[in-house]
């Protein structure tokens, strides 16, 4: 009955016009703008941190962010942004509304991966392991699948209808606190839930990281997302920041040596995760180890970012020091323009004190 309620819904919703959800002009003087109102953003609002402010989402010095997260990937094993909002889950500060693994790319890239959803059961198995809370974890929800870029458009899957329920809830009971969406891949499974309800357009912010290039490839998604929702987009030209070897990185642990093949799972930085033997760590150190991104001492670059973590940024405002309103994918996204080695310090800072919290790794009350 369930499932015919959201088939209606759809069919009615998808032909229905709606209006796109839009940032204001950049805020420049707080003073004449006393009453912000969604929407509205600018740097350094008095009363709150330093950095990027945006209404609905930065909360003022010494409060908490509240707003329920959405995280939406495509393959949860090429970054570590999940490993960190795992164990900030944990220690109460982030609020999991869903985990959505949406397993597409674009055809020149082979589109369907399905080998992906094993790697969300396989990310959250191990923060479970390692004693993350199984009530801040909620279960993996399955996005859109499908054979092909025209077959997957408009497709209705558990995380389309995921999006819609978690974006009217949270705005029925809390029309200040928007739901965070944290979009690492392919905007399939959003896409999708728009077409099911295009209001949640107006009750949201999505942070997407690389809508203008590698992860807007998915043209139908990503305009849609563009034109319609308020994004912040980050990527482009700082997604994966470039190192010339894994000793340098400046986000991420550094290791003592500068080629992977040199660096044990206890070499330098690597050490604080893995003295705290807990398997989500170890995996981590593992993936710096050998993932090709990271560890391909043939191309002597390395990657150094939380590469999906824009949403990051509602817990450190000070992760971005310069925006714009800027056209991407056909719609005007607050795209930012500079990402400088002081924020790259602030990123890790904030992320290792997460990471290696004891109190994180607890049991679950069910056990």
């Amino acid at each position: 009955m369930k499932n015919l309620l959201f088939i209606l819904l759809f069919l009615s919703f998808a032909c229905t016009p709606t209006s796109a959800a839009r940032w204001n002009k950049e805020t420049t003087d707080w003073s004449a703008n006393p009453h912000p109102q969604i929407g509205d953003w600018g740097f350094d609002r008095p009363g709150y941190p330093k950095g990027l402010y945006i209404h609905g989402v930065t909360v003022k010095d010494g409060k908490q962010v509240k707003n329920p997260v959405i995280y939406d990937n495509d393959v949860y094993d090429d970054v570590y942004d999940d490993e960190w909002m795992y164990a900030m889950a944990s220690i109460k500060k982030v609020n999991i509304a869903a985990l959505i693994i949406t397993p597409v790319l674009t055809d020149f890239w082979g589109f369907y991966h399905r080998d992906w959803l094993q790697t969300a059961d396989e990310s959250r198995n191990l923060a479970l392991q390692s004693g993350i809370p199984e009530e801040c974890l909620p279960p993996i929800i399955i996005g859109t699948e499908a054979e092909s870029e025209k077959l997957g458009e408009n497709k209705l899957s558990e995380g389309a209808k995921a999006y819609v329920e978690i974006i009217n809830r949270q705005y029925e009971k809390y029309p200040d606190l928007p739901v965070i969406i944290n979009i690492g891949g392919q905007g399939a499974t959003l896409a999708s839930a728009f077409n099911i309800d295009p209001s949640i357009a107006n009750k949201c912010i999505v942070y997407y990281t690389d809508i203008r290039v590698y992860n807007g490839h998915y043209k139908w998604a990503s305009e849609i997302i563009a034109k319609n929702f308020r994004v912040v987009s980050w990527g482009d030209d700082n997604w994966w920041i470039t190192k010339r070897a894994q000793n340098e990185w400046n986000v991420l642990p550094r290791p003592e040596h500068a080629k992977a093949k040199d660096n044990d799972a206890h070499s330098g930085e690597w050490a604080l995760l893995t003295d705290m033997k807990q398997p989500m760590l170890d995996h981590l150190v593992y993936q710096f180890q050998h993932r090709s991104e990271y560890s391909n001492d043939e191309k002597a670059s390395y990657s150094d970012a939380y590469g999906d973590g824009t949403f990051i940024h509602a817990w450190l405002p000070s992760i971005f020091s310069d925006a714009e309103l800027r056209v991407v994918r056909g719609g005007e996204v607050l795209h930012i323009t500079e990402f400088n080695a002081e924020n790259e310090a602030a990123v890790k800072e904030f992320t290792m004190q997460c990471l290696l919290n004891k109190k994180a790794y607890k049991k679950s009350k069910k056990d």
